[in-house]
């Protein structure tokens, strides 16, 4: 059951401004046709609110509005499809309706801001689609294609079906098709890294845990290699001690190095590199954390917008890494987070420089060539990749 809701339109507001206006300047300068205009545009509401209230009458509640995306996932620049299909139901439709256009219907989800009702503005006339009239259960499918021009999460709002007098100055709203949500990810930029780079540094009680995608080891140890020397930050529990007994020597059982490993990847998404270097970097940061997870490692993803997550290999690993990648803001958030620091230098350029804090030892910092001149000197020993 649709809410019965009647609104002015664009055109409605302007005619209800303009009415008392020119009845107020007809009286005071003595001028009869500025009163005969404040009468039509009266008239014209009055006449406009009857029309629109009985066509809305013979529409409400036999329009039904379903919504079909191609796929829920794209590319950036590639295409997916959006169908529309609108259906009669019950009587006969045979009022006039207009169907708001979905390209003024989608709306970019972000997280920095908490969730607000949208903004539904009002009804326009000229950017809204005519139904043509359906026989009984007939259907009308239209479509569009949805938004894959940027990198992001995108929502659509469901569309409304209004009804209109003939003069397009009062609107009844007649049915509110659904909601649907899309991830638009980068392509994915091909890098060509060493095997040390991709397997990152072992997994420690100390690192960001992760939400697996597949079933955890039972430890994290892999088959029995031999002994070897005691090295100061062994685990005690590995320690062998006839061995101590023989030779007086501490001994440790050491195992293959099978354990689930971390790589930190840095993502320099800081305002010095704009707006297409960012793109760029997060497109890169996207071929790297494939290769890594490819690898059967963890991906611990970080950006100098404040954002961190862990994202561990798996059948839905590559997915979830690039549906975390999509949603990435790059503009930095009011609050600074603990684990970066942010300061104003006296450079010639005035840009911003963020000291990043990483967690592992070895990270992988991925910037442009503007980013790779203001990186801070902790980073002397992480591996640097360079955006296109």
């Amino acid at each position: 059951m649709v809410q019965r809701r009647l609104t002015l339109t664009t055109r409605g507001v302007i005619a209800v401004c303009l009415a008392p206006i020119s009845a107020v300047a007809g009286v005071l300068l003595g001028a009869e046709e500025l009163v005969l205009v404040a009468v039509g545009l009266a008239t014209l509401l009055v006449s406009g609110l009857a029309q629109s209230a009985y066509r809305a009458s013979r529409a409400r509640n036999n329009w039904r509005i379903s919504v079909e995306l191609s796929a829920n996932e794209a590319e950036v620049d590639s295409t997916l499809a959006l169908t529309v299909t609108l259906a009669g139901a019950d009587r006969r439709g045979d009022g006039p309706v207009w169907l708001e256009d979905p390209e003024h219907c989608w709306e970019r989800v972000t997280r920095t801001v908490s969730a607000a009702p949208s903004r539904l503005g009002k009804p326009n006339p000229s950017v809204v689609l005519r139904v043509s009239p359906l026989e009984g259960d007939a259907h009308s499918p239209r479509r569009f294609l949805a938004p894959t021009e940027s990198r992001g999460v995108f929502a659509l709002r469901g569309m409304r079906l209004w009804c209109f007098d003939s003069f397009g100055l009062v609107a009844q709203l007649v049915a509110v098709g659904p909601s649907a949500t899309i991830t638009v990810h980068p392509v994915p930029l091909v890098v060509e890294l060493g095997e040390e780079a991709l397997r990152g540094d072992q997994q420690t009680e100390g690192n960001q845990p992760i939400a697996r995608l597949t079933h955890p080891r039972r430890d994290s140890f892999g088959d029995f290699a031999g002994l070897r020397a005691y090295v100061p930050g062994d685990r005690l529990r590995l320690l062998y001690w006839p061995a101590l007994a023989r030779s007086g020597e501490l001994m440790v059982r050491d195992f293959e190095d099978d354990g689930p490993h971390r790589v930190h990847v840095v993502a320099d998404v800081r305002p010095l590199v704009g707006e297409e270097g960012a793109e760029s970097v997060l497109a890169t940061v996207a071929g790297v954390g494939l290769l890594v997870l490819a690898q059967g490692s963890v991906v611990e993803l970080s950006t100098t917008s404040g954002e961190r997550m862990a994202i561990g290999p798996g059948p839905l690993g590559a997915t979830a890494l690039l549906r975390a990648i999509a949603g990435i803001e790059t503009v930095a958030p009011s609050v600074v987070p603990r684990w970066w620091t942010r300061r104003r230098t006296m450079a010639a350029s005035g840009a911003d420089h963020h000291e990043i804090h990483p967690t592992s030892r070895t990270p992988l910092i991925v910037t442009t060539a503007s980013g790779v001149r203001s990186l801070p000197g902790a980073f002397g020993l992480a591996h640097v990749v360079i955006a296109p």
